[in-house]
């Protein structure tokens, strides 16, 4: 028999007996008597370990730049090795970064360089406000909306007077113009001069009086043309400030799982000590020392490809600002510590969670883009009444004054004034208006269905954010239980292990277990702040109108 394993029935009665003493004197009174198991024909005897002069040296560790895991101060009672104490994820804005990479030779790239007037940490709402100040896709907006004011004062320039002045000189040479004498026949000379200048100063004043109401519906349509535009540009404030949150959080996210990897290179370092302690004790074989190095190997390689998406963050979250990618931004951590022991306590709710009906009539109100929808229906109802009032007469009154030379040096100038009313009735204007009214008629319908779909888009959004929200809320408590047993698990192994009793394949599935707990608890956390977002920018409620 192998000097390494122990009898299955030894190992039995070993731990009964650890958890009989372990139990309350009160406890132990009722716990019938321990069977004594059959005599074993000559049973293998436990190896005493040699004399080592001095524990395992666990503090001569080196220690993952930015890992939060630690180690029992000295090893379990009644064995060798060390208990892992539960991981911590600290605040991402409260480490230090890494060099990049962490393991292997370091990339030849410039640091992020700092920008004037932007802070390096920066709250959630002071990156909407640098978002505001610099993005692209608000100036954009702007213009829209400065585009659509000018139809609307172009439209109401048509009801006010229109006036006109005008002042002319010309010169005219003719040929002479010569008469014959009756008696003689010889020339008399000239009749007229052969060159006249002429001068004119003319003021002309025209008033709209009656058009059957078109000019009216054309300023109705501009208007609401306007006003659309600009809800359209509050709805891109909303907007702005959603991407920043999701790109706020998701680096967040990058940069917590980053230490995630960081905490499971430590756990495995951990895991490799525990081994090298049992090597050393005679109870594991020397073999088991390259199966609990390939996790740790593995390990490195998860904290290299996660720095690596957390950088890849932290470049989109400073491009969502309107920054270069390369600043040297990043944003402040509104979650505490995570652990096993903070979990939902952790994350808050930023709010209470609304109805469906409470959030679609905030979403009914609030939303910009449904403003936007209903001008623009309004806009076009206008313009269909404009285009058929196309064939309608229309009424100008007009008055001119104006005073012109009279003499051929542009001198002696002579006054005249006229006033008038002109009525036009259109007769045959060839389809125009017909084909117009159709087209209007059509871009009617359109923007109604438009209409129509941002409604339903909005209820859409609303009950998604809503169902979204409570599943992060749930997950969250779920992940909080995943990461207590993982942990407790975690630590039950690696003394069974410790104690020769369990294999090292379970204490592997144990330490994976750890890792995917703080991975789930991480994207949980952050999932319900992402979750909130989208329910207020669904609700319209993110961003001031």
């Amino acid at each position: 028999m192998r000097h390494d394993t122990v009898p299955l029935a030894l190992l039995g009665f070993g731990l009964s007996a650890l958890a009989f003493s372990a139990q309350p004197a009160s406890a132990q009174a009722t716990v019938p008597p321990i069977v004594t198991p059959a005599p074993i024909v000559t049973p293998a005897p436990l190896v005493t370990p040699p004399p080592l002069g001095t524990p395992f040296p666990f503090s001569t560790i080196a220690p993952v730049p930015g890992a939060t895991a630690t180690v029992a101060p000295g090893p379990p009672a009644g064995g060798t090795g060390a208990i892992t104490q539960i991981p911590t994820l600290l605040p991402a804005d409260a480490t230090s970064p890494l060099p990049f990479p962490a393991y292997g030779t370091p990339a030849p790239s410039s640091p992020p360089h700092a920008v004037a007037g932007v802070p390096q940490i920066v709250t959630l709402q002071q990156a909407i406000l640098i978002a505001y100040a610099r993005s692209p896709l608000l100036a954009q907006a702007r213009a829209q909306v400065a585009i659509s004011s000018a139809p609307l004062s172009l439209a109401e320039s048509a009801i006010f007077p229109l006036v006109t002045g005008t002042a002319a000189q010309s010169h005219t040479h003719r040929e002479s113009t010569t008469v014959p004498s009756s008696a003689t026949g010889a020339v008399v000379g000239n009749l007229t001069s052969p060159t006249v200048t002429t001068n004119s100063l003319d003021a002309t004043i025209t008033q709209l009086i009656f058009d059957g109401g078109r000019v009216a519906a054309e300023i109705r349509s501009a208007r609401a043309t306007q006003q659309a535009s600009v809800a359209t540009y509050q709805r891109m404030l909303q907007t702005i400030a959603f991407n920043v949150a999701t790109a706020y959080y998701n680096t967040l996210a990058a940069q917590r799982l980053t230490q995630v990897s960081q905490t499971t290179v430590q756990l495995d370092l951990v895991q490799e000590n525990l081994v090298s302690a049992q090597i050393r004790s005679g109870t594991a074989p020397r073999s088991q020392l390259a199966t609990v190095q390939l996790p740790t190997a593995q390990a490195r390689v998860a904290v290299v490809r996660a720095q690596a998406a957390e950088k890849v963050q932290l470049a989109t979250f400073a491009n969502t600002l309107g920054l270069d990618a390369a600043s040297y931004v990043r944003p402040k951590d509104d979650v505490p510590a995570l652990n096993a022991l903070s979990g939902t306590l952790a994350v808050t709710p930023a709010f209470p969670t609304p109805s469906y009906d409470q959030a679609i009539t905030r979403a009914v109100a609030l939303r910009p883009d449904l403003t936007a929808a209903q001008y623009n229906v309004v806009s076009f109802q206008q313009n269909l009444i404009f285009q058929r009032k196309g064939n309608f007469p229309s009424i100008n009154g007009s008055g001119t004054y104006s005073t012109t030379s009279s003499d051929a040096g542009g001198g002696a100038f002579r006054n005249a004034a006229s006033i008038g009313v002109t009525l036009t009735v259109p007769i045959y204007d060839r389809g125009v208006t017909r084909a117009q009214t159709a087209l209007a008629q059509g871009q009617l319908d359109n923007s109604v269905a438009l209409f129509q779909n941002t409604q339903a888009t909005i209820q859409l959004n609303v009950q998604t954010a809503l169902v979204n929200l409570v599943s992060a809320y749930a997950a969250l408590g779920q992940t909080n239980a995943e990461l207590t047993t993982a942990q407790v698990n975690l630590r039950s192994t690696e003394a069974q292990y410790a104690a020769g009793v369990t294999t090292l394949p379970l204490l592997l599935n144990a330490q994976l277990g750890i890792t995917t707990a703080l991975t789930d608890e991480v994207n949980a956390v952050y999932t319900v702040r992402l979750a909130e977002q989208a329910l207020l920018f669904a609700e319209g409620a993110n961003a001031a109108g």
